[in-house]
């Protein structure tokens, strides 16, 4: 049983060889451990060639330290099943540059390949030439 009970909000999603994520912030730990074990069964599906995450978030995407720690942790281990880039589209945030930052000292922490555009279909389309760079 988690200590507290789980904020924010995350929705996940196969489309052939990308993994889509849809979140609403802030997160803490155990909303992060949920998303994780969500996750589980979609990642044995993808791990089966070079993948990516096209991430879109609302609200404020900020996660507190812990949650922090365990997001990057485990973007570092699933780049041993195919991850090879994220593609991440900040929305209807407050404090836009903020969350940016934020998420970028994540993402490096993890060692991934990462880039922030205005709008899914962007997002997508430098996600797939990611993917696309690691078949080749």
């Amino acid at each position: 049983m988690s200590r507290f009970p789980t904020h924010g909000s995350v929705e996940l999603d196969v489309e052939e060889n990308i993994l889509l994520v849809q979140g609403s912030g802030p997160w803490n730990l155990e909303s992060v451990v949920e998303s994780e074990t969500n996750m589980a069964p979609l990642l044995e599906i993808l791990s089966a060639s070079p993948w990516g995450a096209l991430v879109v978030l609302h609200g404020d995407p900020i996660y507190v330290p812990d949650a922090a720690a365990v997001l990057s942790k485990a973007i570092c281990q699933q780049k041993s099943l195919g991850r090879v880039a994220t593609a991440l589209v900040v929305e209807e945030s407050n404090t836009p540059e903020f969350s940016k930052r934020h998420l970028g000292e994540i993402f490096d922490n993890a060692g991934e390949n990462y880039r922030f555009f205005p709008n899914k279909e962007q997002a997508k389309w430098w996600l797939i030439q990611q993917i696309i760079q690691a078949t080749s």
